[in-house]
C-alpha cells in the first residue's frame, strides 16, 4: 500500500478557523432569522407547479413521487455546479461526472449527466422549464453544465415513469431544472476550491442580471457561468488508500467441483511490460531497459495470466492514470419576454455554450507472455545496448522478444499517451408564445432548434504499420545502404528496400528514447494526422399544448390537459482520412449520418371525485400519449393514478406503461475502433489478452418498453407544521430493453461462460489467423433489444423546519432538517435463459442509501451540515466457488459515511449585502474500500469518493 497523501492543502485546522471566524462576524438582531424562517414556511404554503403532470397543482398534491430541491437548499452547501447536488440524492444514481470518468477518457467528455434509479443517463430525462434539450453527444443525455444553473430557482425530481407525460427517455423518471424568469436585479458568485492534497483546483464562477422595461410587460434575463479544474494524475497525487498491486487473478488450482474460489486477490499483481522495456523469453529474459541505456533485472512471478503477473516486480497498469480529467467549461444563456396583450407573452430565448477536456486513451502496449504480441528485436538494431549486444553473443542468440509499455508515446510536454480531447460547442434558440383563455385555460406553443458541434480526438495515437517500421531497426550497411547515411547507422529495415517511404527509426529501449522525430512520424503528428471524428447534432422541436377546466363535478373542478409534439433528431459525423483507412491503433472513426422523426400527441385528465367528504378527498388521474417513430413506428404509453386524503394523510399510487426509443447513438452510431483487454474463454483459466473491438449502431432496434408501479403516501401532521414525511414503493420492469453487447459478454456468451452457450455470438468474433487462443481478435459489438431489466426499492423523506422560538421563547433562530434515504429491493438485469446473479447490493446497486442536511439559521449567520450514506454490500454476487467467485474476506464493503461541512454569512460591503461561505467536503477524510476486479482500474469503485477531503471558498452577491 502507498502511505504517502503528498502535501496537504488548506488543513483542517485552518478551514474550520476560517469558518468559525465566518461564524463570529457581527450579526445582527436575532429577530432576523426568525424572520427568515417565517418566510421560508410562507413560501411552502404558495402554489408552485411540480413537475410529473401536465395539469398544474399545489406541490403537495404531486401525482407521483417527487422530490423537489430549491435553490434555498443548494445554496446552503455551494456546489460548484447543481448536478453535483442533484447526483448525491439517494434515489439518484452514479451519474455521468468529472469524478466518474477516472482512468481513461469517456464519450461524455466530463459531462454532468443525471441518472435516475441507476437505470442508465439514456433513461433518464432531463427538460429545462419543461422543454426537452439538446444531448451533449449522439446519447441524448443532457450536459447539466450548459444550462444557466444561477437562474434554476428549484429542480423536480420525478422518479417514476413519466414517459405519457413527458414522451421517450422518461422511464426511471424526469429532472426539470425551473427557472427563475421574474429575477430582478443583478447577482453573481465566485468559487475556489481544491483538495486536501493540494491538487483538482477548481475555480468558478456566474452572474446574472434581470430586469422589465415598457412599464412591465417587457422582461430581459441575461446570465453567464465559468468553470476549469485541474486533472490529477495518480502518480502525481498519491492516495494512502491506493495499492497498486491489488487485483484478481484466475486460481490456477480451481475446477468446478474441488470447492476452491474461483478468482485469488493479490497486491503484488503487475503487468508483465516495463515503461522501457523487458526481454521476455530465452537466456536473457528479464533483462529490464532503464532511461539512458541503463540494465535492471525484471522479477517474473509465480502467476502469469495474459498481460498479468503476480509474485515478481509490480508495474501497476494504473498508476499513471487520472483521478480526475482536465475540464473547462462555460455556458451565456438569454431571456426575452414581451406580454402582446394581457392574456399573450412573446419569449425567445438563446443558449451557447462550450466544454473542454482531455484524459488518457488507451496506450499502447506491445505484450506477449507467449512472444506473438511482443517485439521483435534483431542482434543488428545498432539501438541495443552495448552490455545486451555482448551477452547475446555470448549467449549465441541472434533476436529476442520484448514487452514496452510506450507511455512515452508523446508529442509534447504534459500530454498523455493516447491524449483523448473532448470538444463541444452547444447552442438552443427558442421562440414561443404563451396564453390563457377562459376563465382557466393555458395554452403554449413554442419551436426550439439544438445544436451540439462535437469533436472527439486522440493525439499521440500510433499508425500501426509505421510503428511496426520505424521498430525494426538495423545498421546502414556499406553497399546497398541509403545514400548520406553513416555506415552502421540506424536506419528502418523497411527504407533499404523503399528509399522514400520516410520511416524514422526508433530506440525503444528504455523510457524516454524513443526519440521526438520518431514519435511524430508514427503518430503522424510530422504529416498533420490526427484522429479526429466530428459530429453536428440537431434536435429540432415544435410543441403546441393546452390546460382547461371545462366543467365540475361534484368534487371539483374536472381539468384536462392536451396537445401535439413534432420532433426531429438527426446528425452528421466526419473523420479524418487515416481513420477511414483504419491505420491508426485507437479510434478510426468512420463518417455516417442519419436520423429520424417523431410524432406524438398526448392527452391527460384529472377527475376529482371527493373533495371534503367524511371519507376524505379522492381523485383519479390518467394520461395517453401515442407516438410514431419514423424508425420503428407507432407506440401507445400510458398512466392512471389515484390519490386519497384523509386528515393529514395524502395516499397515491400510479400505473404506468413507459418507453425508451431507440436514439441516434443506438440506432446510427458510426463505426469506431479500440484495444481492450478481455478474458480469452476459450483457453484455460481464460487468461487477459488484447482484443480489437469494433463498434456500431443497430438501424433494427426497436422501443424499450417499461411497466412501473408507484404506490406511497405523504403525512403533514397539524400537530406539527413544518414537519413532512413521505413514503414510496417503486417497481420498475422494462422488457426488450437495448444493451451493447460489450467485448467480454460478447466472449461469454460464445462460450458459455457463466450463461447458456449462444452460436450466434460467435460469428461476431474474429480470431487472428493460425493464432493460439483469441489475442489480437477482432469483436464486432453493437446494441441489441434483449435485455430484461427490473428494480424495485422503497424511497423515504423527512423533513422539518421551525422557528427555534417555537419551541422555547429563549431559543434564537430556526432550524431545518432533511432526510432522504433509498432501499434498493431488487435490481436484476439479465439477458433470457441467463443465470447471471442479480447487481443487488453491489456499489453501483446499494440496498441502502441516504442523504440528509441540516441548517441552523441566526441572524446572518447559516451552518448546515451534511451527511451521505451508502450502505454495506458485495464487490459481486457470483458464489466464492464460480470462476469469477471472490473469496469472502475480500468481497465485503463497510458501509460509509461522508460529512459535509458548510458554513454561509452575510456580511455588509458599500452598503450591500455579500454572503462569504467556506465548505469542508469528506470531513472526515473517508476513504474508499477496496473493491478488487481483473480491470485496469484503481482497485475502488467510482461510487464513492476518490479524492478525499477538499475545501470550497466563495462569496455570493444579489443587488
Amino acid at each position: 500500500m502507498v502511505h504517502s497523501r503528498g502535501p496537504k492543502g488548506l488543513g483542517f485546522t485552518s478551514l474550520a478557523a476560517l469558518a468559525a471566524a465566518l461564524s463570529a462576524l457581527p450579526v445582527a438582531a436575532q429577530q432576523a432569522g426568525a424572520a427568515a424562517a417565517d418566510a421560508a414556511e410562507d413560501a411552502d404554503k404558495s402554489e408552485m407547479v411540480v413537475t410529473g403532470s401536465r395539469i398544474v397543482r399545489d406541490g403537495s398534491t404531486a401525482p407521483v413521487p417527487t422530490t423537489v430541491v430549491t435553490i434555498e437548499d443548494i445554496v446552503q452547501r455551494n456546489p460548484i455546479n447543481i448536478a453535483d447536488y442533484v447526483n448525491q440524492l439517494p434515489a439518484i444514481g452514479q451519474g455521468q461526472s468529472p469524478r466518474a470518468t477516472t482512468q481513461f477518457v469517456n464519450a461524455n467528455g466530463g459531462a454532468n449527466q443525471i441518472n435516475a434509479r441507476g437505470l442508465g443517463i439514456n433513461r433518464t430525462l432531463v427538460l429545462l422549464d419543461g422543454r426537452r434539450v439538446v444531448g451533449s453527444g449522439l446519447l441524448p443525455a443532457v450536459d447539466v453544465n450548459m444550462l444557466p444553473q444561477n437562474l434554476v430557482k428549484r429542480v423536480d425530481v420525478v422518479t417514476g415513469g413519466a414517459s405519457a407525460a413527458y414522451g421517450s427517455d422518461a422511464v426511471a423518471g424526469v429532472v426539470n431544472f425551473i427557472l427563475d424568469t421574474d429575477f430582478k436585479g443583478l447577482k453573481g458568485q465566485i468559487n475556489y476550491g481544491q483538495t486536501d492534497r493540494n491538487d483538482g483546483r477548481v475555480i468558478s464562477g456566474d452572474l446574472a442580471f434581470g430586469t422589465k422595461f415598457a412599464g412591465g410587460r417587457g422582461r430581459l434575463l441575461l446570465s453567464g457561468n465559468y468553470a476549469k479544474s485541474d486533472s490529477i494524475r495518480m502518480s502525481e497525487g498519491l492516495r494512502d488508500w491506493f495499492q497498486p498491486g491489488l487485483r484478481t487473478l484466475n486460481n490456477p488450482n480451481w475446477t468446478a467441483t474441488n470447492g476452491e474460489t474461483g478468482q485469488i486477490v493479490r497486491t503484488d499483481v503487475g503487468l508483465v511490460s516495463t515503461p522501457g522495456g523487458v526481454i521476455v523469453g530465452g537466456p536473457l529474459s528479464g533483462i529490464n531497459f532503464l532511461p539512458g541505456g541503463a540494465i535492471g533485472q525484471f522479477q517474473f512471478g509465480n502467476i502469469t495470466q495474459g498481460s498479468f503477473q503476480s509474485g515478481g516486480s509490480v508495474e501497476p497498469a494504473s498508476i499513471r492514470a487520472a483521478l480526475l480529467p482536465t475540464l473547462e467549461y462555460y455556458s451565456i444563456y438569454g431571456r426575452l419576454s414581451y406580454d402582446v396583450t394581457d392574456n399573450i407573452t412573446a419569449i425567445f430565448e438563446a443558449n451557447y455554450g462550450g466544454n473542454s477536456t482531455t484524459n488518457w486513451s488507451a496506450y499502447y502496449n506491445r505484450n506477449g507472455t507467449g512472444g506473438s504480441g511482443a517485439l521483435l528485436i534483431q542482434r543488428d538494431n545498432p539501438f541495443i545496448p552495448v552490455t545486451v549486444q555482448q551477452a547475446m553473443d555470448q549467449a549465441g542468440v541472434t533476436s529476442f522478444r520484448m514487452n514496452r509499455l510506450f507511455y512515452d508515446m508523446i508529442n509534447g510536454p504534459g500530454q498523455n499517451p493516447g491524449d483523448a480531447g473532448y470538444n463541444r460547442r452547444q447552442s438552443r434558440l427558442l421562440f414561443a408564445l404563451e396564453g390563457k383563455f377562459g376563465d382557466s385555460g393555458k395554452w403554449r406553443a413554442y419551436y426550439q432548434r439544438g445544436r451540439s458541434d462535437v469533436s472527439y480526438t486522440r493525439d499521440n495515437n500510433i499508425v500501426v504499420s509505421r510503428f511496426n517500421q520505424a521498430v525494426d531497426v538495423t545498421g546502414n550497411p556499406a553497399v546497398g545502404g541509403i545514400a548520406g547515411v553513416a555506415v552502421g547507422a540506424p536506419v528502418c529495415r523497411s527504407t533499404l528496400t523503399n528509399p522514400t517511404n520516410g520511416c524514422i527509426p526508433m530506440n525503444v529501449f528504455g523510457e524516454g528514447s524513443l526519440g521526438a522525430q520518431s514519435i511524430a512520424w508514427v503518430t503522424g503528428a510530422a504529416d498533420g494526422f490526427r484522429t479526429r471524428q466530428d459530429l453536428d447534432i440537431k434536435l429540432d422541436v415544435y410543441s403546441i399544448d393546452a390546460q382547461y377546466s371545462p366543467f365540475s363535478t361534484w368534487a371539483g373542478p374536472v381539468s384536462i390537459a392536451a396537445g401535439f409534439e413534432y420532433r426531429e433528431e438527426s446528425f452528421v459525423a466526419t473523420s479524418d482520412a487515416q481513420s477511414q483507412a483504419r491505420v491508426w491503433f485507437v479510434g478510426n472513426f468512420q463518417p455516417g449520418g442519419a436520423g429520424y422523426n417523431v410524432k406524438e400527441f398526448f392527452g391527460e385528465a384529472l377527475v376529482p371525485l371527493l373533495k371534503d367528504s367524511a371519507v376524505g378527498d379522492l381523485e383519479l388521474n390518467a394520461a395517453v400519449r401515442r407516438t410514431d417513430y419514423s424508425t420503428s413506428g407507432a407506440v401507445t404509453t400510458w398512466k392512471v393514478g389515484g390519490a386519497y386524503r384523509i386528515g393529514d394523510l395524502r395516499l397515491r399510487a400510479t400505473r404506468s406503461r413507459d418507453i425508451r426509443a431507440p436514439n441516434l447513438n443506438d440506432l446510427y452510431a458510426p463505426q469506431s475502433t479500440f484495444v481492450n483487454q478481455f478474458q480469452d474463454r476459450s483457453l484455460p483459466n481464460s487468461p487477459t489478452v488484447p482484443f480489437v473491438t469494433l463498434s456500431g449502431g443497430n438501424p433494427q432496434l426497436t422501443p424499450e418498453i417499461a411497466d412501473t408501479w408507484t404506490v406511497g403516501g405523504a403525512y403533514q401532521p397539524s400537530w406539527a407544521p413544518g414537519l413532512t414525511a413521505t413514503v414510496d414503493w417503486y417497481n420498475i420492469k422494462i422488457k426488450d430493453a437495448i444493451f451493447g453487447v460489450g467485448g467480454q459478454l460478447l466472449l461469454d456468451l460464445c462460450y458459455g461462460f457463466n450463461r447458456p452457450a449462444s452460436p450466434s455470438a460467435c460469428q461476431s468474433i474474429i480470431p487472428v489467423a493460425g493464432s493460439t487462443g483469441l489475442a489480437g481478435a477482432t469483436l464486432l459489438t453493437g446494441g441489441i433489444n434483449a435485455q430484461n431489466v427490473e428494480v424495485e426499492g422503497i424511497d423515504y423523506e423527512l423533513s422539518y423546519r421551525t422557528n427555534l422560538s417555537n419551541i422555547s421563547a429563549k431559543l434564537p433562530g430556526a432550524l431545518s432538517f432533511r432526510v432522504l434515504a433509498s432501499q434498493r429491493l431488487k435490481d436484476q438485469t439479465r439477458l433470457p435463459g441467463d443465470t447471471t446473479p442479480p447487481d443487488l447490493g453491489t456499489p453501483t446497486s446499494l440496498k441502502w442509501r441516504g442523504f440528509g442536511s441540516a441548517t441552523y439559521s441566526v441572524g446572518p449567520s447559516r451552518t448546515t451540515i451534511t451527511a451521505r450514506y451508502l450502505g454495506p454490500g458485495v464487490v459481486s454476487n457470483l458464489k466464492p466457488t464460480e470462476r469469477n467467485g471472490l473469496p469472502a474476506e475480500w468481497n465485503k464493503l463497510p458501509a460509509v459515511w461522508y460529512w459535509e461541512l458548510s458554513q454561509n454569512v452575510d456580511v455588509k460591503i458599500g452598503g450591500k449585502t455579500v454572503t462569504l461561505f467556506a465548505v469542508v467536503e469528506n470531513l472526515f477524510d473517508q476513504d474508499p474500500p477496496p473493491t478488487p476486479n481483473s480491470g485496469t482500474s484503481f482497485g475502488t469503485s467510482a461510487v464513492y469518493d476518490l479524492l478525499g477531503r477538499s475545501y470550497r471558498l466563495g462569496l455570493r452577491f444579489k443587488i
